[in-house]
């Protein structure tokens, strides 16, 4: 008889035990929502006052080029990293800028160089990044702006929204983005696919 009620002690327990933090996790997002929902807000009213000079750059007119891209995994990393090293043979300056969505990566980036990096610690309540390094980023005029990012993430979207270039690229995820040029990856949504239909695009694109 004891056993019985120590087993459903336990399990009533665990039960509660995962009831809240199922809770806390649906807290969370839902605050992540409201917040994101008043910077998109805040965001908007940024991007109407922007003033930016426009242009359509390619790979063999640029001097200037920025990248951002999502820094969480290490594999994305080289990937990047191998793109930087295409341009500069190039003899394209190019600016990099990463954003890393886990605490365990952060050790990991903290010996990297070359690439500038923000994370979570460095957004406000409204969820926009507010750095040095990222305000340097938004200010710099890009003949060449290229996200690299797949999925919608609000950080970025600031960042690329707010963007002095005169030529913005990245992938189709939304219909209301702030790119001058669309690539669309919905057949091959990887990484590796983008970076090979952005780097073909922007070889093509303007030639005279």
């Amino acid at each position: 008889m004891s056993w019985c009620l120590c087993g459903n002690f336990i399990i009533n327990y665990f039960s509660e035990w995962t009831h809240n933090i199922n809770y806390y996790y649906c807290s969370v997002n839902f605050l992540k929502k409201i917040q994101e929902s008043i910077g998109f807000v805040l965001l908007g009213r940024k991007i109407k006052i922007t003033v930016r000079e426009r242009g359509v750059y390619n790979l063999k007119t640029a001097k200037l080029v920025g990248v951002i891209f999502n820094a969480t995994e290490q594999k994305n990393y080289e990937k990047i990293r191998k793109f930087l090293s295409f341009l500069s043979e190039k003899k394209i300056r190019v600016i990099a800028l990463g954003f890393i969505d886990n605490k365990n990566a952060l050790n990991f980036y903290s010996y990297q160089t070359g690439v500038n990096f923000f994370s979570h610690k460095n957004l406000n309540w409204f969820r926009q990044p507010k750095c040095e390094e990222v305000n340097s980023f938004i200010d710099l005029k890009f003949d060449i702006l290229i996200d690299f990012t797949l999925h919608k993430w609000f950080p970025v979207q600031y960042i690329t929204g707010l963007s002095k270039a005169k030529f913005k690229v990245g992938s189709l995820i939304d219909y209301n983005s702030n790119y001058d040029m669309v690539i669309d990856i919905s057949k091959n949504e990887t990484l590796d696919y983008l970076i090979q239909q952005i780097t073909h695009y922007l070889s093509v694109i303007n030639e005279q």
